[in-house]
């Protein structure tokens, strides 16, 4: 076996592979959502992000959450 021969199985075959699998991954987008645009009326009900949530969730934990960050407003 020449060292041509060795040298395009070992880097060829590998690269090909590689670019076929790309091919068949990145051929097409799949389905996503519309993008949000400001000028559209917001149809969801609000969505409060507070650090007072409660201590115990109902799992058992005895974590907190909240004491982070504080400031006066």
């Amino acid at each position: 076996m020449s060292t041509a021969l060795t040298h395009s199985l070992l880097g060829g075959v590998p690269l090909l592979v590689a670019l076929l699998l790309a091919a068949l991954i990145f051929r097409r987008k799949g389905p996503h959502p519309a993008t949000y645009k400001m000028t559209d009326e917001w149809s969801h009900e609000p969505i409060l992000w507070a650090a007072d949530e409660p201590a115990d969730h109902g799992h058992g934990s005895h974590l907190t959450v909240g004491g982070g960050a504080s400031g006066k407003w």
